[in-house]
């Protein structure tokens, strides 16, 4: 590198950090938030893995509501809408008879809102409403067969046995509560109850976080950074976590069928208890979160192994 360049380089790097404490002193709340997840097992460093809980997409739009009407231990309220799309396969994609599968393939496409309560006294609540669709209506193994077929990849040839077309009506619930906290170590324990035509579960996890964060009420783990007075590096996060949990699974649709409309002409038997292992890094900014998320399931179907996928999120506000 030339000595004009390396001048170059060092100076927008002198630049971009000078806006960012330029713009930490200058305290100003941002109420504005666009989120963009994605869930892949590829992400996994094993590009041949492709199963189960294939891909999931999300993308969010996220707002500070007006608290003041509420009771003053509320810290704020968050609404959010977001698109999102899954895809779920069997063990391998080139099985093409239904002897050798242990899972169906299911597409789902949904609209959802939620809103977040954050309480200042480590408290944080969700309720979540998810409508849409699943089925080969939506031509979700068009779509990944394409995907594969343009980058070189394994074939998925049992989409013939996709769940059958049916509406998502999807309710879920999340409740946090934080047990103990230092500056360095807390533990936090995490509530998710989901109830619908899609899936109904309930989940129980214990949290652990380690490294320099803000409460869960104002964290980036909960996606409560917004509202909060830009404060430069004092109010930056960058931290550890690990999340074991037991999960009771009373109905899952992408595994037995669908509840409503016609029968699918494939389904597995599910597995009532699986648990998850989750774990993760997370960093917030400014403006900027990013999360990376390390999934791990037992069998979800008596047929089935072990899963594991890597999720991916970011946050940029304004």
């Amino acid at each position: 590198m030339s000595k004009t360049k390396t001048l170059k380089f060092f100076f927008l790097v002198i630049t971009l950090l000078s806006a960012e404490l330029s713009e930490g002193q200058s305290v100003r709340k941002l109420n504005r938030e666009l989120q963009v997840e994605n869930d892949n097992d590829a992400y996994t460093l094993n590009l041949t893995r492709d199963q189960y809980y294939s891909n999931g997409v999300a993308i969010r739009y996220r707002m500070l509501m007006d608290s003041s009407k509420w009771n003053s231990k509320m810290a704020k309220i968050i609404r959010s809408y977001d698109l999102n799309h899954r895809i779920y396969s069997p063990k391998y994609l080139f099985w093409d008879d239904v002897a050798d599968m242990d899972r169906p393939y299911a597409g789902q496409m949904a609209l959802a809102a939620s809103n977040e309560y954050y309480y200042k006294s480590g408290q944080y609540l969700k309720a979540k409403l998810e409508l849409g669709w699943m089925g080969p209506s939506l031509r979700t193994g068009d779509l990944q067969y394409e995907w594969h077929k343009t980058f070189g990849m394994t074939l998925p040839l049992g989409w013939d046995y996709e769940i059958n077309d049916a509406p998502i009506i999807n309710t879920y619930g999340t409740y946090a509560y934080s047990l103990a906290s230092s500056k360095t170590l807390d533990l936090f324990t995490e509530s998710n109850l989901a109830l619908g035509t899609s899936f109904t579960h309930l989940r129980q996890e214990v949290t652990v976080r380690f490294g320099t964060f803000r409460p869960i009420q104002h964290s980036t783990h909960y996606n409560g950074v917004l509202g909060i007075e830009n404060k430069g590096p004092a109010n930056h996060e960058f931290y550890f976590f690990i999340s074991p949990g037991y999960e009771y699974v009373v109905y899952n649709a992408t595994i037995e069928g669908n509840l409503i409309g016609k029968e699918s002409i494939y389904t597995e038997t599910r597995v009532p208890w699986v648990f998850q292992m989750r774990a993760g890094l997370m960093a917030s900014w400014t403006k900027f979160d990013f999360a990376l998320l390390y999934y791990r399931r037992t069998e979800e179907t008596t047929e089935s192994t072990f899963h594991k996928f890597i999720g991916i999120r970011m946050n940029q506000r304004f």
